[in-house]
């Protein structure tokens, strides 16, 4: 089954890659977007590279991209974190075997552009895996892995930005947390921090295992016949361990965000003489077109910074450094992004906000003991498992509600959020009544719907709008799917306000 998964992925992504590659041939809107000073073509085959992955190279992945190359050069550069452009920077380095043939300019954006593939294809393969650790039916399973590789936010998925990386490491970690294999699990999960600043917050996926665990080793203390004492003693064993754990993976997720912070100040904030053997941490002197284009910008280099100039987020490290960065370049903070103007991108966002509704309030129908109760009086270890998913999606909508750019909500929830593809995916099958509540069994010949998953042709089926009847949730919920993908890539690759 998981090569048929790995297959579909693939064929999935050819086809949007092909459709990015089409609109890049069309003119570009002109948009109010950062444009750095672009490199000169070495030959013809870099012109047309260039060419055709022009629609790859966009909005934020401009930024990514331009980190890869220089650095964090300039200080709004610093809202978008190190991870993935450290990776294609290493990558491109290590892979770039032909300068007479394309620019190192050109062949980082071919790298982004196969890396975005790579853990796209490879996330389709954990989340079915994923679903199968959290006691999802194979129908169920399958079908979140089909979903997760068409969905409506693919564009981000297969252009130069944060959000398949982000999404692989993420579903990597819960994966190993679901075997059991709780340090590597952690670590993994500890990295998404370095690669999108809401990967902090996937700290409570670690804490939670333990948090049920004390629980347990609690109600065996108050079980046992014990002296007051020898029991008041196991408390406080019991209690200081998991607190220590907690403080551990709490430390170890916030660890990544505290360097990345502490390196801004240091390329910006600190103005003393830097040290000749931290030489590898400061970017290289920019070239008098990138040093006018600061200037046009009005943004600060580490080499126009002294005694009297510092950046304006300064006195904000470690802690909310970031959001001083956001508030001062991009106007983010609470409900600054609520304006009528807005209205366009608020609709976009509408129909995942809708699925994100229906998820907890369908997990809130049938399983509330377990939701108000923190998992303790848990009737199900289904419903245990899937639980910290919930609260995770509540956090991210309600704080993407009233922080963010609304309509970044539909990549940062289907990047963050597999159990949005449980329930999606329980919609096609007709399944909503099962999927977060019964144990799946261990055979089935076909789903409520009468859909059989047993190879490639069936897995086209059951993502075909034509297999349901007109006007059905389900092919309402393909066709924006599909939709969003569609008209994402075209609007997207031509600088059109899809962002």
């Amino acid at each position: 089954m998981k090569s048929d998964i790995l297959a579909f992925a693939i064929t999935a992504k050819l086809f949007v890659v092909s459709i990015i590659i089409i609109s890049s041939l069309f003119p570009n809107h002109r948009a109010d977007a950062f444009s750095p000073p672009k490199h000169s073509c070495t030959s013809k085959l870099d012109y047309f590279l260039q060419l055709i992955l022009d629609g790859f190279h966009k909005w934020d992945a401009i930024y990514f991209h331009f980190i890869s190359i220089n650095g964090y050069i300039y200080e709004n550069t610093l809202a978008f974190f190190p991870l993935l452009p450290l990776t294609l920077r290493i990558i491109s380095r290590v892979t770039y075997f032909f300068p007479s043939l394309w620019s190192l300019w050109v062949h980082n954006i071919l790298i982004g552009v196969f890396w975005s593939f790579l853990c796209h294809v490879l996330g389709a393969i954990q989340m079915y895996k994923l679903s199968k650790l959290t006691l999802m039916g194979e129908y169920i399973s399958v079908t979140s892995a089909l979903l997760y590789a068409i969905n409506p936010a693919s564009v981000f998925f297969s252009t130069l930005y944060s959000e398949p990386f982000y999404s692989l490491l993420l579903i990597s970690g819960l994966v190993w947390l679901a075997e059991g294999s709780y340090t590597q699990g952690c670590f993994v999960l500890s990295l998404t921090a370095a690669c999108r600043s809401n990967g902090i917050v996937n700290c409570g996926f670690g804490c939670f295992p333990h948090f049920i665990f004390l629980i347990n080793e609690l109600s065996d203390i108050y079980k046992q016949k014990m002296s007051i004492f020898f029991a008041f003693f196991k408390v406080f064993e019991a209690v200081l361990y998991r607190i220590l754990i907690f403080f551990s993976i709490i430390g170890g997720s916030l660890l990544p965000y505290l360097f990345y912070q502490y390196y801004a100040a240091y390329l910006y904030c600190f103005t003393e003489p830097k040290p000749s053997y931290l030489s590898f941490l400061t970017p290289e002197y920019p070239s008098q077109e990138l040093a006018d284009f600061a200037e046009e910008l009005g943004v600060l280099t580490p080499y126009t910074v002294n005694a009297t100039v510092h950046a304006v987020w300064c006195p904000g490290i470690p802690w909310s450094s970031y959001s001083l960065l956001q508030k001062h370049f991009w106007n983010v903070g609470a409900f600054r992004y609520y304006e009528l103007k807005q209205l366009p991108n608020f609709l976009l966002a509408l129909p995942v906000l809708i699925l994100v509704f229906k998820t907890v309030s369908l997990f809130a129908k049938r399983a509330p003991r377990t939701l108000l109760s923190l998992g303790i009086l848990a009737e199900t270890e289904k419903q245990r498992l899937i639980l910290p998913h919930i609260y995770h999606i509540i956090f991210l909508s309600l704080y993407g509600m009233v922080n963010v750019h609304i309509q970044v909500l539909t990549r940062m929830m289907f990047s963050s959020c597999p159990v949005l593809y449980w329930y999606c995916a329980s919609v096609l099958l007709d399944e909503e009544n099962d999927v977060f509540t019964r144990v799946a069994r261990s055979r089935k010949s076909k789903s409520k719907k009468g859909i059989k998953i047993h190879g490639l042709d069936d897995m086209h089926h059951v993502v075909a709008p034509s297999t349901y009847p007109p006007w059905s949730s389900q092919r309402i919920l393909l066709y924006y799917f599909y939709s969003y993908i569609i008209v994402g890539c075209v609007m997207h690759s031509n600088f059109l306000p899809w962002t």
